[in-house]
């Protein structure tokens, strides 16, 4: 009898153990990395949601509902809500029982949950939903531009892109029309010109340029044309025929050579032909002799990334706008430089480097976001999420 307890006993008691062991290995990987040291450090409190600082607040999530905290960890609004979106010029939509309003950086309701749905507010203005339309409220709580969209974008400029039916066209501010519904796709404005596009699948697609009036000031005579950024845009005649920039008046002054080409962003722009990926100057020549088969923008840190296959993987790194790689591509994944800093990772877990390549955190989590103007990143370990700080 003796003997055949133990041999029920052992098994039991190697389960509980192993049991136990799966159960410390959870908890571990759940527990938030910490980080202090000569660059950053962990702001206190864990959660279990959270999005990106904006305007000095983040949202969070514990035991189901959202609240705000400061740039310190400081909770600044106490977790309440059915959700909340980021803050945009002072107010951010959360809902409560289905419904959507706005509460300010203290946490008062300035607007109160009678909204289908909400979005951030831009130009003043902020889309809201009811029902299966779109219009606009301003900070009071006032439908300024009633529902009446199939489709609507944020304001920018002063002029937001709309939709009725299958067609869009651009009101203002007033809500006025300034164009008719006869464009076939959503467009925003940019350094002064808004490119539109209309057209049928017999005659293809026309793409020109209207300023914020409406008016038509590049004639509709481009298959593809793109916003204008730094003074230049993207633009091809055919579909069969390559991409070249032309600036405001409509010339081309860096004639049609390229499969593909983006916006210029710190003088230089990503281009591409036959599916291999390169930068020019606004000169139109190349920086960099080098081609990728990832390649992205440069952004305000004047750092752009790329990358090339690294068996079924990838190689990420970085290069300056002279064309030189001063981060030879080495990571499986990375992300792209926010004031002076990215988030990379060695196919595992996440980490930050600073322009020169040096770590400034370790490889600690298994995802990351990126470093906001506030100097602050939203960190993921698990399940759980945190935010480390600039010091």
């Amino acid at each position: 009898m003796k003997k055949r307890i133990l041999l029920w006993i052992i098994p039991l008691a190697v389960l509980v153990v192993a049991a136990a062991i799966v159960v410390g290995i959870l908890l571990l990987s759940n527990r938030m990395p910490t980080v202090d040291n000569e660059y950053l450090y962990s702001l206190e409190g864990t959660w279990d949601g959270a999005r990106d600082f904006s305007e000095n607040r983040a949202a969070v999530k514990k035991d189901g509902k959202w609240g705000y905290i400061d740039i310190n960890g400081n909770v600044i609004v106490e977790p309440q809500y059915d959700a909340a979106y980021s803050f945009s010029e002072g107010l951010a939509a959360v809902q409560n029982g289905g419904k959507w309003g706005y509460v300010d950086r203290k946490g008062q309701l300035v607007i109160p949950f009678t909204l289908d749905s909400a979005a951030a507010f831009s130009n003043g203005l902020a889309v809201f939903s009811e029902g299966y339309y779109y219009g606009y409220i301003n900070p009071k709580g006032e439908k300024v531009i009633p529902a009446a969209y199939d489709e609507a974008s944020s304001f920018k400029d002063g002029v937001a892109c709309v939709k009725k039916g299958n067609r869009y066209g651009f009101i203002d501010k007033t809500g006025t029309a300034i164009t008719q519904f006869i464009y076939g796709g959503n467009a925003s404005p940019s350094e002064g010109l808004i490119p539109v596009f209309y057209g049928d699948s017999t005659k293809g697609i026309n793409t020109g340029y209207i300023d914020f009036t409406g008016r038509q000031i590049l004639p509709f005579s481009w298959y593809d044309a793109k916003p204008f950024s730094e003074g230049l845009a993207a633009a091809c005649k055919e579909y069969t025929t390559p991409y070249g920039y032309i600036d405001n008046t409509g010339a081309y002054v860096i004639e049609p050579a390229w499969d593909g080409a983006e916006d210029f962003s710190c003088g230089c722009a990503v281009v591409e032909k036959d599916r291999l990926y390169t930068y020019i100057n606004k000169s139109g020549e190349r920086i960099t002799e080098k081609t990728y088969q990832k390649a992205y923008s440069f952004t305000m840190s004047e750092v752009a990334r790329v990358g090339i296959p690294n068996g079924s993987e990838w190689s990420f790194g970085y290069i300056d706008t002279t064309g030189k790689e001063i981060i030879a591509p080495q990571y499986p994944d990375a992300r792209d430089f926010q004031i002076g800093f990215a988030a990379v990772s060695n196919g595992k877990k996440w980490g930050f480097i600073n322009r020169e390549g040096t770590a400034i955190s370790g490889m600690k989590w298994t995802d990351v976001g990126d470093f906001t103007e506030d100097g602050i990143a939203l960190v993921k370990s698990g399940d759980t999420y945190g935010f480390i700080k600039l010091k």
